[in-house]
């Protein structure tokens, strides 16, 4: 279990959010960062790919950034988001065949169907991101919730083997953001007129983009300035279901910082543009400043409790795996 970072446990109201997961009112927005433990800090994967592009700026770890300048040496627009994927693939291929007691003939077979398969479809056929315990991985314990909706600006569909391994069926949705995946992506409100998100069978909506469909994926800057002013000029982008549920549910910020642009698309795009006549409790998760290096933690904090009072958010100092085992065992309590 991940060390637990002090905090002011006895302020934050777990009655309500217990309440309102057992109503089923309770919408999770997860980040990448929850489930990477397929990759390790060390692997620095951006910086590595901006290393092999040969980009020229500082800031090698800002991926919107070295996306886009792939994109002024790529043919078009849709190619530096393949060579995001491809790398990514041939990049847990070999951290697999680094790894003690690597079965190297079935890596073989694998390195050759890796053209053919998404980055989940690998990640999932060399068992990552692993975890001794299935309960010490934040999604799984996401998953054992009674839960209709989950929204992600993850790439790859961890969330949906997290359900799955929780015994149920989910449904998998993209937004359709820019008009080269429309037709190349069924949706399953499409397929499936009458289904209705549920606990046993949840929908998992991936806002930007999925690792199956490069061409639905927000990746580069312009991608995020783009997928902004879309939904903003049609908010039907975002399926009906999910507009209900970022209005009349709790949210759960998790594994986001400020400053990416992950989460400034998602916060200004999806949240406060349609919850400002509702304000019900969330949770936005932050890192505890006590622990990181420069700036003022009681100034850091005070920032931060300003920044998403308005939208009556609560915050929990501390990570996403400390967060989520303080929360299953409210939950279980």
């Amino acid at each position: 279990m991940a060390r637990r970072l002090q905090r002011q446990s006895n302020e934050f109201d777990w009655r309500t959010l217990m309440r309102r997961i057992k109503a089923g009112k309770f919408t999770p927005i997860i980040s990448y960062r929850v489930s990477d433990h397929h990759f390790d800090e060390q692997d620095h994967i951006v910086e590595t790919w901006a290393g092999e592009l040969g980009y020229p700026m500082p800031d090698q770890e800002n991926l919107p950034k070295v996306a886009q300048f792939v994109t002024s040496t790529s043919p078009d627009a849709l190619a530096a988001k393949e060579d995001y994927i491809e790398f990514l693939k041939e990049r847990l291929l070999n951290k697999a065949r680094d790894a003690e007691g690597s079965d190297s003939a079935f890596l073989d077979t694998l390195e050759d169907e890796l053209d053919e398969l998404s980055f989940s479809d690998v990640a999932s056929r060399l068992g990552y991101p692993h975890y001794d315990d299935p309960l010490e991985n934040p999604l799984r314990i996401l998953a054992e919730l009674p839960l209709p909706i989950y929204i992600t600006t993850n790439y790859a569909t961890f969330m949906e083997e997290a359900l799955k391994g929780a015994g149920k069926k989910p449904r998998t949705e993209i937004c359709y953001w820019n008009e080269d995946i429309e037709g190349d992506v069924d949706s399953v409100f499409d397929e499936d007129p009458d289904y209705q998100p549920s606990e046993e069978e949840p929908l998992v909506f991936h806002v930007h983009g999925l690792d199956a469909f490069p061409a639905s994926l927000v990746l580069t800057e312009d991608d995020y300035l783009d997928f902004l002013v879309s939904i903003s000029a049609d908010p039907d982008l975002v399926p009906k279901r999910i507009s209900q549920a970022l209005v009349d549910s709790s949210l759960l910020l998790i594994g986001y910082q400020l400053h990416d642009w992950d989460f400034r698309t998602i916060f200004r795009g999806l949240i406060t543009s349609k919850r400002a006549s509702r304000r019900m409790l969330s949770v936005s998760l932050q890192i505890d400043p006590e622990g990181t290096e420069g700036g003022n933690p009681k100034e850091i904090k005070n920032y931060f409790q300003k920044y998403f009072q308005n939208l009556n958010f609560e915050i929990y100092w501390g990570d996403p795996q400390s967060f989520m085992q303080d929360l299953w065992e409210q939950w279980e309590s």
